[in-house]
């Protein structure tokens, strides 16, 4: 076993920690409080337990993102004095495997895209560099947050770049392709119109200065976890 092999290698370098084999979602209780609980695997939710196991000023320092993208962010949460919430702001970009039980089930196409081109097509300013030239800086990100239970890939081949978006809760998807120096074509179906709030999140991070994840944060509640910019009370969404 994986564990046992990491005890006994860990002994033989005179180190000796406490070693649990277990879901580590719902934390290690009987050696609460910590004062430190470091990730590392992606997460979409962070669990409340780690919060409640954690002691005042304790960090939790975990790589969070959206189902929109693989691409994640590491937040460093500092748990308050009411040892009932946390929170703090994002470091920088990384990419971990997901927690198993957060892990996205990728849509099928062929389930989603059975009326092409769609009931709605226009044309988009944004071209493909948009959404693939700042894929670790904020424009995923954002888009992930202000386009929620979205998941998105982009082809590119010889003859262009298509853009993919599948609603998690319904059937909605859209696809934009943009191929040669013009304008991009949006094609979309379903009751969400997915590549319009693309657009208006696109906008949004524009408007606000086009910020890196380092401008962002993260509170964990009992009730749940928002996302703000710059600071606590200024909240972006609610994934």
């Amino acid at each position: 076993m994986l564990a046992d092999q990491a005890r006994r290698r860990l002994d033989a370098v005179g180190i000796h920690p406490v070693t649990v084999v277990g879901d580590g979602l719902l934390g290690y209780p009987p050696r609460a409080p910590y004062d430190r609980v470091v990730v590392t695997c992606g997460l979409r939710r962070i669990p409340h337990t780690w919060v409640e196991q954690t002691r005042p000023d304790g960090i939790i320092l975990a790589p969070w993102g959206t189902d929109y993208s693989p691409q994640d962010a590491t937040v460093r949460l500092v748990v308050a004095d009411d040892a009932k919430t946390a929170s703090g702001p994002f470091m920088g970009p990384v990419q971990f495997m997901k927690a198993r039980s957060q892990r996205l089930a990728w849509p099928r196409h062929d389930e989603y895209v059975t009326d092409w081109p769609g009931d709605a097509s226009s044309s988009t300013r944004l071209n493909a560099d948009d959404l693939t030239g700042n894929v670790h800086g904020g424009a995923d990100f954002v888009l992930g947050l202000l386009v929620p239970a979205c998941a998105h890939t982009v082809h590119a081949q010889d003859d262009g770049t298509t853009a993919w978006f599948y609603a998690l809760r319904d059937r909605s998807w859209a696809a934009v392709r943009w191929g040669g120096e013009g304008p991009g074509e949006a094609f979309q179906s379903g009751p969400r119109r997915l590549w319009d709030e693309v657009e208006a999140a696109w906008r949004w991070w524009e408007n606000q200065g086009r910020p890196d994840v380092n401008r962002f944060g993260l509170t964990v509640t009992p009730d749940g976890q928002h996302v703000w910019l710059d600071e606590p009370t200024n909240e972006v969404a609610r994934p």
